[in-house]
């Protein structure tokens, strides 16, 4: 007898492999059809599409970090000058470094020149003191 051997499914091991992969078939498109339609979608990139600003606003666990200020928009680079900054806003703290501020659920310009609190999560900065990723902005009094 050879090291090979057929595997056809008229034996025993084979409709045991065969009815494996039918059931490994079935099972994967029942999983796809039901995670379609939970509402679990994805964009074309097949990445998650990005969480909605009010669910953004009450996950305090990934935006743990903070810091109070007045919220300004960058200013734009001279002419002629290649700007390496990060972020799109700063937020000036008093007799403190300004934190760059980038975000992708909460429109920062809604709060330009106001006292605020953010909640984020710091990045790794290249050029900037401290760079946050805001997920919360709370307006001060």
């Amino acid at each position: 007898m050879g090291l090979l051997h057929k595997i056809g499914a008229h034996t025993k091991f084979g409709k045991i492999v065969f009815g494996v992969l039918a059931l490994a078939i079935i099972g994967g498109v029942l999983t796809g059809l039901s995670m379609a339609s939970s509402g679990n979608r994805s964009n074309a990139a097949g990445t998650d599409t990005q969480p909605t600003a009010k669910a953004a606003n009450q996950d305090t666990r990934t935006f743990r970090d903070f810091a109070e200020g007045t919220l300004t928009k960058k200013p734009e680079p001279k002419k002629g000058v290649i700007d390496y900054s990060e972020g799109t806003h700063l937020l000036v703290r008093q007799n403190a470094v300004s934190v760059a501020l980038t975000s992708s659920v909460v429109d920062l310009a809604q709060f330009e020149g106001k006292k605020v609190k953010v909640f984020g999560e710091t990045q790794k900065a290249i050029k900037e003191g401290w760079l946050m990723d805001v997920g919360k902005v709370e307006e001060l009094k």
